[in-house]
């Protein structure tokens, strides 16, 4: 029996879809394909980005589990 459900996945464009996964996590990431990117962070990025005061977010322990 699978252990999938539905969820209703919500774009920041206001578009609204409905995706089949294991969990939101997944269906986010089905969603979100080519929408962001992603790399490790140069030393340059870093300065660039924090002298124009965009802060670093840090992922709480339980959502990485």
């Amino acid at each position: 029996m699978s252990r999938e459900r539905i969820y209703l996945v919500g774009t920041p464009e206001g578009e609204q879809r409905l995706v089949r996964a294991l969990t939101r996590e997944l269906a986010v990431w089905y969603v979100s394909q080519g929408k962001y990117t992603v790399r490790p962070a140069k030393q340059d990025d870093l300065i660039e980005q924090l002298s124009k005061g965009v802060e670093i977010e840090t992922v709480k322990n339980d959502a990485q589990q």
